[in-house]
């Protein structure tokens, strides 16, 4: 079989050396190699700070964990979070993909805007606007409810894992539609066509005939997110822990940052490995069902074009209607009341006379607080993103490419990043930062953080360039070295330059979620460090609601623009090419 048919292009080199005398080659693999290292290092720092005590190898920080009075609750916790967390998920996603991909619903472009502000918007805002909210003491609707019924008692309490789970169900929502589309979009008209020839209505064809057919992508869909749903710390730790209500997550971060004494790190540690495993394991179930999804095959060479329901005045009504609700629930609703925080120094209920009194003082008082937070966070949206997307981009072609161990180890270690909870994979850079920091003062600096989201997002990166690369035929470079092109020129000159559009996507997404992240600079920042999400969470946890919502406020409009310039640049972009 041909280099050309099998996509993979020749290790050898002259006389067949394993590396030969081509220097951007060789920097592109040395690359690879640190890229590995670092996805290694989580794993490696929790393996070693759990296993190795003072008398050598043991299990009794496992044992300490076991027996913590918390461990088994906040397990129960997570499951239940994470199975409830899919319900509502799927809930959403399916009538939104339904929506978007089957009917003839006007504005599709202004739909799918919103869900994408959904994605943007930071999980933590949208609790702490549902806390300002619901909670029992103050919150507005409880309020309301006093100043109406004359009840002390409160029928709302945010403070729960039932929050906790509507909440998070919300916010997956948005990423998880990005993944039903395509499938909703590939399942053959015609069955429905037949249906409707017979006799039965359109809706009731999308019920019994198209769900059917999509279930199993909305299996593999619920599992995905299942795994990502037991590790998000935002609204566990923001809504149940203060409740005392522990899930795996917020359980590892009281480990760590016990107010009541010195940190254990071992016994986090330890609970970090337990998390990691059970991610394992999940991940290659789902892996396993994504590889026999060929056998639900309903998409052919053959297929007519899309055909769109034909919605009546009622029907897009309705549509409309459930997509403004989604949106309120997931990002209007609690903007809206960040902003109506930010203006009060204590809640109150809407009114004229309170609108009298909104003011601007809370934002004068945190713009002492913003040069700091805009230079760490604007180092954070250069760094994160340029380190994540140079690795990526060495470690797709080499792994889409080369057919050698180096390959074999990428797979590995990138399926072993993957199921790494993003706060284990924190507190395996901090253990690494603390063993290193007698050689290189790194620990408490911005710089580890920078390293920690560059290798926690390295995955997603990875996946996304090397689709792109896949659909790049190794013709093309087999060209470059007829011509006598070395192939790490071939790479920089030819191979990047044709996926630069998708390098370009994946630089401005991590630098978004370098701009949104809780979990990696909550476990690791130090005094100096604090970036925007550090900042809101310690000012919400010492009741300045206002300086609070100012500053969630204006981090919200940040990312608005970023998401704003970004949709112009890329729409541009596709147009010119």
């Amino acid at each position: 079989m041909s280099q050309a048919n099998t996509g993979v292009i020749n290790e050898a080199g002259p006389k067949g050396s394993f590396l030969p005398r081509d220097p951007l080659l060789s920097t592109v693999k040395i690359i690879v190699i640190v890229a590995m290292l670092l996805l290694a290092i989580p794993i490696c720092s929790l393996v070693y700070t759990s296993l190795v005590g003072e008398d050598g190898v043991t299990l009794s920080n496992f044992a300490l964990v076991a027996e913590h009075p918390q461990f088994w609750p906040a397990m129960l916790n997570t499951l239940y979070v994470g199975v409830g967390t899919v319900v509502v998920m799927i809930f959403f996603t399916v009538p939104l993909a339904w929506i978007y991909t089957r009917t003839d619903l006007p504005r599709k472009n202004v739909m799918l805007a919103l869900i994408t502000i959904n994605v943007a918007i930071p999980s933590f805002l949208v609790a702490m606007g549902y806390i300002f909210i619901f909670n029992p003491s103050n919150g507005l609707v409880n309020e309301i409810w006093r100043v109406i019924v004359g009840a002390r008692q409160t029928p709302f309490n945010v403070y729960s894992l039932g929050w906790v789970i509507f909440l998070q169900g919300v916010a997956l929502s948005a990423p998880a539609f990005f993944m039903m589309v395509p499938t909703f979009q590939g399942i053959d008209t015609s069955l429905e066509e037949a249906a409707s020839a017979n006799g039965v209505k359109r809706w009731t064809a999308a019920l019994y005939i198209v769900l059917p057919l999509a279930s199993p992508a909305i299996l593999a869909v619920a599992a995905y997110y299942f795994i990502i749903a037991v590790e998000i710390f935002d609204y566990a730790g923001m809504l149940a822990t203060p409740a005392r209500t522990y899930v795996a997550a917020t359980l590892l971060y009281a480990f760590i940052h016990d107010g009541s004494g010195l940190p254990r790190y071992a016994e986090g540690a330890s609970l970090g490995l337990i998390m990691a495993a059970a991610a394992m394991i999940l991940a290659i179930a789902y892996l396993w069902s994504v590889r026999h999804a060929d056998r639900y095959v309903v998409l052919t060479g053959k297929r007519k074009a899309q055909a769109s329901l034909k919605l009546g005045r009622r029907g897009r009504r309705w549509g409309w209607g459930f997509v403004a609700t989604y949106f309120f629930l997931g990002t209007g609703i609690p903007l809206l009341m960040l902003l109506w925080a930010s203006g009060m120094p204590f809640l109150r209920v809407p009114s004229w006379a309170a609108l009298q009194n909104w003011n601007l003082q809370a934002y004068a008082n945190v713009m002492p607080m913003l040069p700091g937070l805009l230079k760490n966070n604007l180092l954070l949206m250069i760094t994160v993103p340029t380190i994540g997307v140079t690795l990526a981009a060495c470690m797709a072609w080499v792994g889409t490419r080369f057919k050698n161990r180096m390959r074999k180890g990428i797979d590995i270690a990138v399926m072993v990043a993957v199921a790494v909870p993003s706060i284990v994979g924190a507190l395996g850079f901090l253990f690494f930062g603390l063993s290193i920091n007698s050689y290189v003062a790194i620990y408490g600096t911005i710089w580890l953080i920078a390293i920690a989201m560059a290798a926690r997002y390295l995955t997603w990166a990875n996946r996304t360039v090397s689709g792109a690369m896949m659909q790049l035929h190794p013709e093309i470079e087999e060209a470059c070295q007829v011509s006598g092109v070395r192939r790490g020129r071939s790479f920089v000159s030819v191979v990047l330059p044709n996926v630069a559009r998708s390098l370009f996507i994946s630089w401005f997404w991590l630098a978004l979620l370098s701009m949104r992240e809780l979990t990696i600079p909550i476990m690791l920042s130090r005094r100096g460090t604090d970036v925007f999400s550090t900042a809101i969470w310690g000012l919400n946890s010492s009741g300045i609601t206002d300086e609070a919502a100012a500053l969630s406020v204006i981090l919200a409009c940040i990312i608005l623009v970023l998401v704003t310039l970004f949709h112009f640049t890329t729409t541009k972009w596709i147009v010119r090419t």
